[in-house]
């Protein structure tokens, strides 16, 4: 597993809406290129901080392209993060250490969807190549990596409602993108009581051991999903190449603090938090979906809740909708064409109970029914 230490405090500041942030991190030097080292020892301190301090984790886009320019880093695009200052840095062996300050300041114009933590589960990810783990033994690299994501995800619960990892294979992915994958998907909704699902494919990890300097690749294909809508919401590849730091008959330990302070486990790492940024940005603005459990006289009970961001006494409109096939097999949604202004009148960890204003009678809502919320403005 992975294992960075990182200290953070919250600094006082002048401006009543800005907060400076201190952070620690440390990376790898590959080939004694020292700015790669600094790039991403800096990259991971200011993902702690947004994790630590509530922010979108879409923020670390703005580092991309970026470039240190003294104790300064620029930043490539308007967001949270206003200024980043290097403190310290410390080289010991190959480690990289730097200590940042990181000027944060809240964008109080967000989007009505930023408001409510999405629900979702991980899958295990898929090795499409086992042939190519015999090389160092990696047989269950696939299953780490689902469980580093998982573990990463679920650090932003301001964004993503994690609600389980699925540690058995599921028929997703490319190889499955056909007119059955709706109904697997809405299935996978009810059982694990989520919107999204999330699931990856291994792609490659081959090695050549005949050039001087060996270096193994990566290539890992993310796919994110909209179960209860029944269809691919986003999906991309990512790649990397990296040093291979072990022989050709060596067994690595692909749970061990060495194996990911590697360069190629970082380079691993890497692209995890590149898929973390990307599903943050695609996801920060959608308006949750809700499947209604229960209905009763003029009340509802959805499955979204207190980690969904809703509290008692919010208003909100709601309009539902029903799945179903048409005579060609089509998938089909039925919208209704009216919002009924509702109240949460109860909330629990991941459902509550709404209420018509003024007792107002329901309109023809039933369970499993699809409801979109979003507050009265």
């Amino acid at each position: 597993m992975r294992i960075v230490a990182i200290f953070i405090f919250l600094l006082l500041s002048s401006n009543l809406h800005a907060q400076w942030f201190q952070a620690t991190a440390t990376a790898s030097i590959t080939d004694g290129n020292i700015d790669k080292a600094r790039k991403q020892a800096i990259k991971k301190a200011v993902k702690d901080t947004l994790l630590f301090s509530g922010m979108s984790i879409a923020n670390l886009q703005q580092l991309s392209n970026s470039k240190v320019i003294g104790k300064q880093l620029t930043l490539s695009s308007n967001g949270e993060i206003k200024a980043i200052q290097i403190s310290s840095e410390k080289q010991e062996e190959q480690r990289l250490t730097v200590n940042i300050k990181v000027d944060i300041v809240p964008n109080v114009q967000q989007c009505i969807g930023y408001q409510f933590p999405k629900s979702m589960v991980i899958s295990r990810f898929a090795m499409n190549v086992p042939e190519q783990t015999v090389h160092g033994q990696i047989y269950n690299l696939h299953k780490e990596i689902s469980r580093i994501f998982f573990n990463e995800l679920s650090l932003n619960p301001y964004l993503f409602n994690v609600r389980g990892y699925i540690d058995t294979p599921l028929q997703l992915g490319e190889k499955y993108n056909d007119k059955n994958l709706s109904d697997s998907l809405r299935s996978l909704s009810v059982e694990k009581d989520s919107q999204f699902v999330i699931y990856g494919e291994v792609n490659d990890l081959s090695v050549n051991f005949q050039a001087d300097n060996t270096d193994r690749y990566f290539y890992l294909t993310i796919y994110l999903y909209d179960a209860f809508q029944g269809h691919l919401v986003f999906s991309k590849q990512y790649r990397q190449k990296a040093p291979w730091k072990y022989g050709i008959t060596e067994h690595v330990n692909t749970n061990s603090k060495q194996f990911w302070e590697s360069p190629y486990g970082e380079a691993i790492i890497e692209s995890l938090d590149q898929a973390n940024i990307d599903i943050a940005q695609k996801m920060e603005c959608i308006i949750p979906r809700a499947r209604i459990i229960a209905v009763d006289s003029n009340k509802i009970q959805i499955n979204l809740g207190r980690k969904n961001g809703l509290t008692v006494g919010t208003m909100l409109n709601l309009s539902y909708s029903s799945n179903f096939k048409d005579q060609f097999g089509i998938d089909r949604s039925s919208f209704s064409l009216s919002e009924q202004e509702m109240k949460v009148t109860q909330v629990h960890e991941n459902s509550a109970i709404l209420s018509t204003l003024n007792d107002y009678p329901l309109s023809n809502i039933q369970i499993d029914d699809v409801a979109l919320i979003k507050p009265l403005q």
